[in-house]
């Protein structure tokens, strides 16, 4: 059974007819942007933050205005909100590099706090945050976590956990001075458009057999459109001042791994490293880092991520949303087509 809040649906409110309520994007030239845009424009006008001269080749088809600017520039969110119905906050900074960390805390948490306000004060209906999970908990063994995890990523230092977290604060500050708004927490997602997990990256490497070993804790990971599903539910049908986590399927990072050779054709790694190893490895990663910077993919960061468990149970989205996750699978196979050229 649903339960729909405070939100009330376009004809609820009684819109005039063929007139669609306007919407304000950030993140829209992202992977999940390119999925999430056009759900959004089949219910409502767009328009979206873009950085000036960007285009938006996903949005060719699709009429939108554009708000030219950045996060952290007040005045394009005051712009983008003047006038909305609803305000949709995907944009973020992601980064595992510790030299990164401050650009993360004014691209995620500050401009979400200058953005919640600018909501709150243009008296927009309904604002959406999409926030992490990595922004919730994490377990050195396979455990299933929900919303109600108290946040521990603080000891590890980890910039983006950090900063994501600290926008929700923000976000849920504005909630307790008049803001309508609902926070969703994604897990790790698949599909086509991603560069991170694309070509050079993660499932060409599995493709190419260089990944040797696996890492030896556990993710949650869901295909992007179902994600942005469930975004587009919790728009809907969330309750004020919640979080949902929009959660896939919990799988270590053997099994992920294995998941992604069956469907590129490549080796799956028999061996998973040791978590002891790990730990060190992200050690002494780490002081050489404060020598010679960072250098991605591989970070101390990620070596400390690797050996955690993020699993979770998204029972609160299914029962106050109507939404479920399917198989991880269907997004893994559409980014290789993509990457293919199919």
């Amino acid at each position: 059974m649903r339960s729909h809040g405070r939100f009330a649906s376009p004809r609820d409110r009684g819109y005039r007819a063929g007139v669609p309520p306007l919407c304000f994007l950030t993140g829209a030239s992202g992977f999940v942007g390119r999925h999430l845009a056009p759900r959004l424009a089949r219910t409502h006008t767009l328009r979206v933050l873009v950085r000036r001269g960007q285009e938006l080749p996903h949005l060719a088809g699709i009429a939108h205005e554009r708000v030219e600017g950045r996060l952290g520039e007040v005045g394009a969110l005051q712009r983008g909100c003047h006038g909305a119905e609803v305000v949709v906050h995907l944009a973020a900074l992601v980064s595992f590099r510790r030299e990164d960390r401050a650009a993360m805390f004014t691209a995620n948490a500050q401009a979400t706090a200058e953005l919640a306000a600018a909501a709150r004060q243009a008296s927009v209906r309904r604002m959406l945050h999409v926030s992490t999970i990595a922004a919730v908990a994490y377990r050195d063994r396979p455990e299933r976590l929900d919303e109600r995890a108290a946040y521990n990523f603080g000891p590890l230092r980890i910039g983006y956990c950090d900063s994501k977290f600290a926008a929700e604060r923000a976000v849920l500050a504005e909630v307790k001075r008049g803001l309508d708004a609902v926070i969703v927490n994604p897990p790790s997602m698949y599909g086509p458009g991603d560069r991170r997990k694309g070509d050079g990256s993660l499932l060409g490497a599995v493709f190419a057999g260089k990944v040797r070993v696996a890492p030896p804790g556990g993710s949650n990971v869901a295909e992007v459109g179902d994600v942005c599903d469930g975004m587009l539910a919790a728009l809907q049908h969330g309750r004020r001042g919640e979080r949902y986590l929009l959660g896939g399927e919990n799988l270590t990072g053997r099994e992920l791994l294995a998941r992604i050779a069956k469907v590129v054709g490549g080796s799956a790694p028999r061996f998973t490293v040791p978590a002891f190893f790990l730990r060190i490895a992200a050690s002494l990663l780490h002081g050489k880092e404060r020598w010679f910077g960072s250098k991605p993919p591989l970070t101390s960061e990620v070596l400390q991520l690797a050996g955690r468990f993020q699993w979770f149970c998204s029972n609160k989205a299914k029962h106050e949303l109507g939404w479920q996750a399917g198989s991880v699978d269907r997004g893994i196979e559409a980014a290789w087509r993509e990457l293919q050229g199919d």
